[in-house]
C-alpha cells in the first residue's frame, strides 16, 4: 500500500508515468490489491507502485523484455508473471530513474495487452505535420521519446520488397514477425 512517506520522494515521477499510461486509448486507473494500475479494457498494462520506500514499475514486455532483465534494477515479476514477459523496475529514492525507458516500457506493454480496436484508435491518431494529434502522442513526445515512424521502402529494400529498418531495429531490438495464417484459412486458400 502506498503512503505519503513512501511515495513522498516519487510523488512527480509517479504523476508523469500515471499520466502517460492514462492517455492511452480506452485506458483507466484502478487499485486491486491495494496497488495502482493502468487497465485497458478489464486488462491491466501496467502497475506504478511505491513500498517501503522504492519506486516499483511492472509491465508487460515482449519484445524487449530479455534485455531489460539485464538491468540492475530489472527483474521478472513475481507470482510467475515473469515467465509471461512481466517485468518490473526498483529504483530507490537516490536511484536515477530513467523515465524516458519507462514511458517506452508503458507503451510497449499497453501495445502487448490492448485489443485491436484500442491500437488501431492509438495509430490513427498519430500527428499529422502540423496536427496537434492524440493526447497518448502528446504525453510520449514531452518526454523527448519520438513518436513511431511508419517504415517507408528505399533503395534495396524497395526494389526487392524488403521493409526499411524501423527506428527499433536501429537501436538492436527486431521487428516482429508477422504471425502464420491459421490454419482455416490455409485451407479455404487451397480449396
Amino acid at each position: 500500500m502506498t503512503t505519503i512517506k513512501d511515495g513522498a520522494t516519487f510523488t512527480p515521477l509517479l504523476a508523469r508515468l500515471r499520466d502517460a499510461a492514462l492517455a492511452y486509448p480506452e485506458a483507466v486507473e484502478e487499485f486491486p490489491w491495494g496497488d495502482r494500475v493502468a487497465k485497458v479494457r478489464g486488462k491491466i498494462f501496467v502497475f506504478l507502485n511505491t513500498h517501503e520506500g522504492k519506486l516499483r514499475v511492472t509491465a508487460k514486455l515482449p519484445q524487449s523484455g530479455e534485455a531489460a532483465l539485464m538491468l540492475p534494477f530489472a527483474e521478472p515479476t513475481g507470482y510467475n508473471l515473469g515467465k509471461s514477459g512481466w517485468v518490473t523496475g526498483r529504483f530507490g529514492p537516490k536511484d536515477r530513474v530513467p523515465e524516458a525507458m519507462l514511458l517506452e516500457w508503458i507503451e510497449e506493454s499497453y501495445r502487448a495487452v490492448a485489443p485491436k480496436r484500442a491500437l488501431r484508435a492509438l495509430d490513427d491518431a498519430a500527428p499529422e505535420p502540423g496536427d496537434e494529434g492524440a493526447p497518448a502522442k502528446k504525453a510520449v513526445a514531452k518526454k523527448g521519446i519520438p513518436a513511431k515512424k511508419k517504415a517507408t521502402k528505399t533503395g534495396a529494400a524497395a526494389k526487392k520488397e524488403i521493409p526499411a529498418k524501423t527506428t527499433l531495429a536501429k537501436e538492436g531490438i527486431p521487428a516482429k514477425k508477422k504471425a502464420p495464417a491459421p490454419r482455416a484459412q490455409l485451407a479455404r486458400k487451397r480449396g
